[in-house]
């Protein structure tokens, strides 16, 4: 009987050991971002922002100029590990945010009220409670795929995802942007650097008129080719390179005449040096795009590579055929000594618009110093400059910002920029161009036919904002 019990509880004792093992071998991990705050207009009413985490980023740099909130939870979990190293995972990543106006000149503050649904219209739907503090906001299923590492390092991976993306964070702005669907082998060891391969589905708006019952979209995939982390002593080199191309059922390519779409094949090439030094790094970046990624890598655009626009002139002025686009970006942080770090941006491109002899131009700065006063208070000021000089509008506009902030993170223990949490309060000042020009009357979604795509500015009393708002990740 004895004999018995002690079996039963050495039983027990290997369950339990089993099962801790198991708990921690297969912990959740869990990731995540956030920014929350408000803002108000020194003239009135609640805060305005000129440029958003969208289509233009923030070329005048987002502190002091953020009119959304906006959260990202991921989760992500090994559910196998065997003894030879291999490992299979899953990773999701579900992201909310408020709704950000592309069609105004700016972002109008849709934050609402203290508690925010998750479901409603978009503020350009036209329901009743469209825009408004109840109508709901957005949900977002953003991350959902699965990897496969395997003994050599390398990886299989398929479903939703962020993939590879390059970023300037001061200015909200992935210059690389490979987000979506797709399937592709990672960390392929070359001896120089690492090597990935991966075929990306994207979608653009119908070009066949609806040709295909069966089609909503046009298919546009994208081939991706990486050679990542090569050492050439004096720091490291990224090489990129995108292919695109429309892929339309027989149906739509009856419907779609050559004037509807472009079926030229583009191309993306990214080169990026990064040199790392004590206390941060710099990147310089250089971009050659082509056809349907000739625009997303025209100015501040923030899609270069989750989409690849197949628009034609006559497809709602959408006119990317024989476009190209080219791009240089240097960004970086730097610290000098234990009180003083900064981040900083500057880019120049160009835009070869089909059809006419005048190149787009846009190019910007933004640099944020910072005074750390002690290992938890700093007083942060960050200066932007915008200028865009398109062929479309008749004449060059700019765009320029001032924003002082003071701010509470644990600098000691998590390490001077990139400590987070971080509450600020602050104050900015825009000026530049005169916005109102560009509409008429100067009122706000009565297009004025001269300026036709809107150069930048400021709107007359929308020039002061003050708020406070809190940034974290972990």
């Amino acid at each position: 009987m004895e004999k018995e019990r002690i079996m039963k509880l050495k039983t027990l004792a290997v369950a339990i050991t089993a099962a801790t093992i198991s708990s921690s071998a297969f912990a959740l991990d869990f990731n995540g971002y956030f920014r929350a705050g408000f803002g108000m207009n020194a003239d009135g009413g609640s805060q305005f922002c000129y440029g958003n985490g969208g289509p233009d980023a923030h070329v005048v740099g987002r502190l002091g100029n953020e009119c959304d909130t906006y959260a990202e939870l991921s989760f992500s979990q090994n559910v196998v590990e065997r003894p030879t190293g291999e490992k299979f995972s899953i990773h999701t990543l579900v992201a909310y945010g408020t709704y950000e106006e592309f069609g105004f000149a700016g972002t109008r503050d849709t934050r609402g009220n203290s508690f925010q649904g998750v479901t409603g219209e978009a503020p350009e739907a036209g329901a009743e409670t469209a825009g408004s503090p109840w109508s709901g906001q957005r949900l977002s299923f953003r991350e959902a795929y699965a990897k496969y590492i395997m003994s050599s390092g390398m990886e299989l991976w398929a479903g939703n995802r962020y993939y590879g993306r390059k970023d300037v964070h001061i200015n909200d702005w992935y210059y690389v942007n490979g987000s979506g669907y797709g399937v592709g082998v990672d960390n392929i060891n070359v001896g120089l650097g690492q090597v990935a391969v991966a075929v990306r589905h994207t979608k653009w708006h119908d070009v066949s008129g609806g040709a295909d019952m069966r089609q909503n979209m046009a298919s546009t995939p994208i081939l991706d080719l990486r050679w990542k982390g090569v050492d050439v002593g004096l720091g490291s080199l990224d090489f990129i390179a995108m292919l695109g191309k429309a892929n339309l059922s027989d149906a739509q390519e009856e419907g779609a005449t050559d004037g509807q779409y472009n079926d030229k094949t583009g191309f993306s090439g990214t080169i990026e040096w990064a040199l790392g030094f004590s206390g941060g790094f710099n990147k310089l970046v250089a971009q050659y795009n082509t056809e349907g990624f000739a625009w997303s890598g025209y100015g501040m655009n923030n899609h270069l590579g989750d989409s690849y626009n197949i628009g034609n002139y006559n497809n709602g002025g959408d006119a990317q055929l024989g476009r190209k686009s080219w791009r240089i970006i240097d960004h970086g942080v730097a610290s000098f000594g234990r009180s003083f770090d900064l981040g900083y941006s500057v880019f120049y491109s160009q835009l070869d618009n089909p059809g006419s002899d005048e190149k787009g131009k846009r190019f910007g700065a933004t640099v944020r110093p910072r005074f750390k006063w002690n290992d938890t208070m700093s007083t942060q000021v960050e200066f932007g400059y915008y200028n865009q000089e398109d062929p479309w509008e008749p004449e060059s506009t700019d765009l320029k910002k001032v924003t002082i902030a003071q701010a509470w993170s644990p600098l000691k223990e998590k390490g001077g920029f990139w400590a987070r949490p971080e509450i600020r309060i602050f104050a900015t000042h825009f000026f530049g161009s005169d916005k109102d020009n560009q509409w008429w009357d100067g009122a706000a979604g009565t297009e004025n036919p001269e300026w036709g795509g809107y150069g930048t500015g400021v709107f007359d009393k929308s020039e002061t904002m003050f708020g406070a708002q809190v940034e974290a990740w972990w």
